[in-house]
């Protein structure tokens, strides 16, 4: 649960097929009245989807049950805002005559079974269609389907289908399971008859799956994962991070249950859905961080600068991220005003001893955020590195640099910080080796490796053919258009040497027989979740297999190809498809 879809990724149009779509309204006693300020009032109402597979049925009575569900979670957003600060506001419903929950049933073009984990795009396109023949723009819009895509048999509930969320400050989509047990007035009940991996009780089953309707309307709402810090554990735990399994447990005295963190209602406060038509919403954003300086005092980091933004910036969003966990639910939160100069002062503590990522979410008043992210290391004794944070933004220019294909600036730049950063060896590292990627050598042909040569660099060779599921081929590098960086990391550890191979991935060497071992590394880059295989073989027969790799650890290979004629690198995808699979092949080298 909680993987993102990028819904603002263009959608392939959905193939002419039978649909149904039938709105309907809810019955039964009017809604409860939201405490809106009056200039809310044009917000754009979050829109609901019935999603009905061919050999299922609407389960009687979802009408208003889902009626109760989001209106439990619009009171929870509301509650959430107003403990942080922003006054009760929370998003508006698609109602129809007599304030009735409209609810768009969408028949779908398969049964139940066919629809798995990875169908989230399969899912939306289907019901994108059904939406658009009742004029329902759903690339335009904030978007819950509910799936029956739940299978109970024999006492144990499995997920089927898709489970994740979301979309940008404009528009986004949620994608949640429905079943005649999800009920909020089913919280507090400690009844058995529930399922979430095992048995539990009816409450703790509406735990999970009402939270989740609530988590992943927060990623269709644009939030990422965030963390509760440890001065608000008393609280419970923040919706996205692991709130979405503690949500309501205070109804059965099981816990403290789940908040909204500062750091998400910064972001809500000027979404779409809750602020309504913002002035230059659609407006791309352009920032820049100047006079950037960086303290550690009495075991908080401190951030100070100004910031020059359009539209303005009115405050500021941080993910302070550890390396050692995979993803992203433990990056904790920290948040600070922006003045009307720019100027800004932010705290983060909470230092963790190795690799960390702090992503700061600049937030504009039209909505938008720009981003910025620094790759850094805690010493055993909690103390950050700072030259990280003196030296990346100029760094990070130099890869965008590169990125658009202006080498002349991107090496200007890299030089300059490679020459000057003496107080950080990891980004003088980095700046020379992009001034190696700009002016990259030949790739060597193995047949003109003489023979008194012991070890070459793979990421050197010559292949006979190369191919990654996303992007091209690249060595020594990843794509930096869609990361943000170029830089081969695994485990927040950079490496010079290497291979991009987003699975499905393979490259092919010929060493002809004259080379006695493979040695390396691999792993998933940081920052991109995956789940992938690594493969060997030589002249059609498997020589290596490594386990599901899903973790942020580099792994370490050593296999005899003595006699192999052609050699080919093989990444393949997990079961749950290809997204996010960013295999890395870290300083593969051949050896005699």
């Amino acid at each position: 649960m909680g993987c993102h879809y990028d819904a603002t990724v263009p959608t392939v149009t959905s193939l002419l097929v039978a649909f149904t779509l039938t709105p309907t309204a809810a019955l039964g006693a009017a809604p409860v009245a939201e405490a809106l300020p009056a200039a809310k009032a044009a917000r754009p109402a979050v829109r609901v989807a019935y999603f009905v597979p061919t050999d299922r049925e609407p389960i009687e009575g979802y009408v208003a049950r889902f009626d109760r569900v989001l209106t439990e979670v619009q009171r929870f957003y509301r509650e959430g805002m107003a403990a942080a600060g922003y006054g009760p506001v929370t998003f508006r419903l698609d109602r129809g005559a007599g304030g009735k929950l409209r609810v768009f049933v969408v028949r779908a073009r398969s049964p139940m079974r066919s629809y798995g984990r990875n169908a989230s795009r399969a899912v939306r396109r289907e019901v994108k269609a059904a939406l658009a023949k009742a004029g329902v723009d759903a690339d335009k819009e904030t978007v819950v389907i509910f799936e029956l895509l739940l299978a109970w048999e024999g006492g144990k509930a499995t997920e089927i289908g898709p489970y994740c969320g979301g979309g940008s400050h404009m528009s986004g989509t949620a994608w949640v399971y429905d079943d005649k047990l999800l009920d909020p007035r089913q919280l507090a009940s400690k009844k058995p008859g529930g399922y979430y991996h095992r048995p539990v009780s009816i409450g703790r089953f509406n735990t999970h799956y009402m939270g989740g309707v609530a988590h992943e309307l927060g990623h269709g709402l644009s939030l990422p994962h965030v963390c509760e810090r440890k001065a608000d554990r008393s609280r419970g735990r923040a919706l996205m991070g692991g709130g979405n399994h503690t949500y309501g447990q205070e109804r059965r005295g099981e816990g403290a249950g789940t908040f909204l963190s500062a750091a998400s209602a910064m972001l809500l406060s000027r979404t779409r859905p809750f602020a309504g038509d913002l002035p230059d919403a659609r407006t791309r954003p352009t920032c820049r961080v100047d006079e950037l300086a960086a303290s550690f005092t009495g075991g908080v980091l401190r951030l100070t600068g100004r910031l020059t933004a359009a539209p303005p910036a009115h405050g500021i969003a941080a993910y302070n991220d550890w390396a050692k966990i995979r993803g992203d639910y433990d990056a904790v939160g920290w948040t600070c005003k922006v003045g009307r100069d720019g100027g800004f002062r932010l705290a983060v503590g909470e230092m963790r001893p190795g690799a960390s990522q702090l992503r700061l979410l600049v937030c504009h008043t039209n909505g938008a955020r720009s981003r910025f992210a620094f790759d850094y290391e805690v010493d055993a004794n909690g103390t950050p590195d700072l030259g990280p944070f003196r030296y990346s933004l100029r760094l990070a220019e130099a890869v965008k640099a590169y990125a658009r294909g202006d080498r002349r600036k991107a090496e200007q730049l890299a030089k300059a910080i490679a020459d000057g950063a003496a107080d950080s060896e990891q980004i003088k590292r980095k700046a020379a080796h992009l001034c190696k990627l700009i002016r990259p050598g030949r790739p060597r042909k193995l047949a003109e490796i003489g023979d008194g040569v012991k070890s070459v660099p793979v990421s050197e060779l010559a292949f006979r053919s190369a191919k990654t599921g996303w992007g091209r081929p690249l060595r020594d590098q990843v794509l930096s258009g869609a990361s943000g960086t170029c830089f081969l990391a695994v485990g927040g550890v950079f490496h010079e040497s290497g291979l991009y191979a987003h699975a499905p991935a393979s490259h092919v060497l010929e060493p002809g027989g004259k080379w006695k071992r493979l040695r390396g590394g691999y792993g998933l880059q940081d920052g991109h979740p995956g789940s992938v295989v690594f493969v060997l073989r030589g002249d059609g027969k498997e020589l290596f297999r490594s386990a599901l790799i899903r973790d942020r650890r580099l792994r370490r290979l050593d296999v005899d190809v003595s006699g192999v004629k052609v050699l080919e690198l093989i990444v393949e995808p997990g079961a749950d498809g290809t997204g996010s699979d960013w295999g890395v092949w870290i300083a593969p080298e051949l050896r005699r």
